[in-house]
């Protein structure tokens, strides 16, 4: 494998930015209210803004993936790439105006607005924490979320190498345990149903003793830092591949107001240098991809029906299918302990040197490399021990369907389903496709939620070519 160049901006030459690129003067542009607010910020001179504050570290591990791939970033490019991402989302103490001591921008339009963003629980949710006169809460991130999500929202908070499994990182804009199909962003309920409940197995708490208006603020900064986040990988990726930005600032932060239709869901997708908008895009159109079962044959409140007692039957033999093949995973015995050598997406660099290279000395070579930059030691993903009755997306009927209907976004467990058939009753069967009917996908659900109920000594049923023997 090729040695990787070095040639990354460490984190400690953004404390402080240059001056922002001129804008484009050669692209027929309609400039949004936000394009012409951070066109104003590219005309200004930014050096001498240095300060302690905390602030936004720049996505090197991506331009590292980019450098392993033979694109390289430049010193020069990164800066640019910093400068925009501070243009349109600002600061960590400041996201709606990181420059809050300039009298000429106090009435300018937020960029942030103009993406959609409420700022008012955005300015609830960033800065330091304290009390207000009114003994209102503000800097709830940081209060609450910073120490393992990580000020920009990377899951590399200062106790996230501690923990198993890592913290989410927002800015791959990829979430695991919501109701939208495949890699469909989350809708707003997915987000704050996350934080009401926690992530049960993890080290996620529950924040259910949190005003309303607290938890709807961190559900908004948590969307801010997502398409922040995936905005900077998306410039990063572009100006790796092309060799020049998507556009001018007023580009990439163009494209707004999206139109919507009656019920508030965009009609068609932004041009591809309106990048801000192409991300803020999926998120106001994942409700088209929440995913409705059909009507459960099935009444859950009744465990020891005979009406169940065969749903869970045939859910076992499909658990065990060639269709399904669950147990490759899982483990012929549920537990856990099949398949275990699998990386989800924020570690796939990992996955891909190991496919390319056999040199375990050139291996742990590379990824000390990218550990220099910020990345966490790389873990592969354990499937789940069923017989636990630990289930981090959710412990209801639903939440189970919607696991195995969409698999697990980011992770190896594939979906079942297709995004024919999310749509429920109204879709035929014939029509929705997937691996088995949706009909079939309750009575797995039935087996998968009887599992702990079921004593392990009994085990799975004694099946030709398998490697297990019921004690």
């Amino acid at each position: 494998m090729r040695r990787l160049k070095r040639k990354v901006v460490r984190t400690s030459q953004y404390r402080g930015f240059g001056d922002f690129p001129a804008a484009g003067k050669d692209r027929d542009v309609r400039i949004s209210c936000a394009a012409a607010f951070v066109v104003f910020f590219a005309a200004m001179t930014l050096s001498g803004c240095q300060s302690e504050a905390p602030y936004f570290r720049p996505n090197l591990v991506e331009i590292e993936i980019e450098q392993d791939a033979g694109e390289p970033v430049t010193e020069d490019q990164q800066r640019t790439i910093n400068e925009t991402m501070l243009a349109m989302f600002g600061t960590p103490d400041h996201p709606a105006n990181p420059f809050p001591q300039d009298d000429e921008l106090v009435d300018a339009v937020s960029p942030l607005k103009t993406f959609g963003f409420d700022v008012e629980k955005l300015k609830i949710a960033a800065g330091p924490a304290y009390r207000d006169q009114q003994g209102n809460q503000h800097g709830l991130y940081r209060l609450h979320c910073a120490h393992c999500h990580g000020v920009s929202g990377g899951g590399d908070g200062p106790t996230a190498p501690f923990l198993n499994p890592y913290p989410r990182d927002y800015r791959q804009g990829v979430f695991k345990y919501k109701s939208t199909f495949g890699a469909a962003k989350p809708t707003h309920d997915d987000l704050k149903r996350v934080l009401i409940h926690g992530v049960a197995g993890t080290s996620m708490p529950s924040f259910r003793t949190l005003p309303d208006n607290e938890i709807e603020a961190l559900v908004e900064y948590v969307r801010y830092l997502s398409v922040r986040g995936e905005t900077e990988v998306r410039v990063i990726e572009y100006l790796a591949a092309e060799g020049e930005m998507p556009g001018s600032i007023a580009e990439i932060a163009g494209g707004f107001p999206l139109a919507l239709d009656d019920e508030g869901i965009p009609e068609e997708e932004p041009e591809e240098e309106n990048v801000v908008a192409s991300v803020v895009y999926q998120w106001d159109s994942a409700p088209l991809q929440e995913i409705h079962p059909v009507s459960s044959p099935i009444d859950y409140s009744k465990p020891g029906s005979e009406a169940m007692q065969a749903s869970i039957a045939r859910g076992e033999k499909l658990f065990y299918s060639k269709n399904l093949q669950c147990n490759s995973c899982h483990g012929d015995s549920a537990q856990g302990d099949g398949q275990r050598d699998k990386y989800t997406v924020w570690f796939k660099w990992r996955e891909d040197l190991g496919t390319n290279n056999d040199d375990p000395a050139e291996i742990e070579r590379v990824v000390h490399q990218f550990m220099e930059v910020g990345a966490l030691q790389p873990r592969t993903i354990h499937p789940r021990n069923l017989r636990l009755g630990v289930y981090r997306g959710g412990r209801r009927p639903i939440d189970v369907y919607r696991r195995i209907y969409s698999g697990i976004n980011g992770g190896p467990m594939p979906a079942q389903g297709t995004a024919s058939g999310i749509g429920g009753n109204e879709v035929p069967d014939d029509e929705a496709g997937g691996s088995i009917r949706r009909e079939q996908i309750w009575d797995v659900v039935s087996y998968v939620l009887s599992l702990p109920y079921e004593p392990l000594s009994q085990g799975p049923p004694q099946r030709q070519g398998s490697k297990y023997t019921p004690r």
